[in-house]
């Protein structure tokens, strides 16, 4: 079954689906952020940029910067991200740790806030994935689903991006990995998500870009994981824990007007 030209079932899709019959009742999708709903290479290099020649500048070696880009999991000259990059699915403390280690000193917490802070006010300059996207959340929310964000960037940021989207009343949970359910592949955000909204796990969909987002899925044993390709991996990267893999979430309506979901509202 296909919903677009790069989409298709996974082997672990196609086995849920003989297990299980052809209704699946989904009534909460969590998405993840960058890469998901934002184009995380426009959004987040800038930034990442930055703080890479700020520290490299404070070890004293300015050629440092783009070896950071690498360490991190991003290379500058092919623009291609590795499957566990710190950078695509990392927390914010994350790549700082992973920084030090490279440059062989520890930041001091007047520097690291620093960095922090700039990941934060370049990062608001949200790049959408598409242009219409306030409208597609709500041609999604119209089958009837309560929407939440998990990111592994800060939960202030995530609220800061709905905000500017005018897209904060559309979503009911917004966590981040400071926000104290855990961080990816864990299933605390998931089931903090179940919490608020009052959800079975079962009756998740999980959307997102990275490996992480989908063990995340998997760990928590949801309804659905569905794979996109509009953020650092490609299919390889995302089949083996993904469901179904789109093209990217604009494919989503179509997903939930198929007869594997039994979640159209009555008219």
């Amino acid at each position: 079954m296909v919903y677009g030209s790069a989409s298709f079932w996974t082997p672990m899709g196609i086995a849920g689906v003989l297990q299980y019959g052809f209704e699946i009742m989904i009534r909460g999708i969590l998405f993840d952020k960058d890469g998901t709903l934002l184009d995380l290479e426009k959004t987040w290099i800038p930034p990442y940029r930055q703080a890479a020649k700020y520290i490299a500048d404070l070890a004293q070696r300015p050629e440092l910067a783009d070896r950071l880009m690498v360490v991190g999991g991003y290379d500058p000259d092919t623009r291609q991200w590795t499957t566990d990059s710190v950078l695509a699915s990392g927390s914010n403390d994350d790549v700082v740790r992973t920084w030090e280690s490279e440059i062989g000193f520890d930041l001091t917490r007047e520097k690291q806030e620093y960095i922090r802070s700039r990941f934060f006010l370049s990062s608001v300059q949200h790049i959408p994935i598409m242009d219409n996207l306030g409208y597609l959340m709500h041609e999604i929310q119209s089958f009837g689903v309560v929407l939440g964000v998990a990111t592994m960037d800060d939960e202030s940021s995530a609220r800061t991006m709905l905000r500017a989207f005018d897209l904060h009343h559309a979503f009911e949970f917004v966590c981040g990995a400071d926000s104290g359910h855990g961080v990816k592949p864990d299933p605390g955000m998931i089931r903090a998500f179940c919490r608020s909204c009052n959800l079975q796990q079962d009756e998740v969909m999980v959307v997102g870009d990275s490996p992480k987002d989908l063990h995340m899925a998997r760990n928590a044993k949801v309804g659905m994981a569905v794979g996109v390709l509009s953020g650092a991996h490609d299919k390889s990267q995302l089949e083996s824990d993904a469901d179904i893999i789109l093209q990217s979430i604009e494919e989503l309506p179509k997903l939930l007007e198929s007869r594997l979901l039994n979640n159209r509202v009555p008219a």
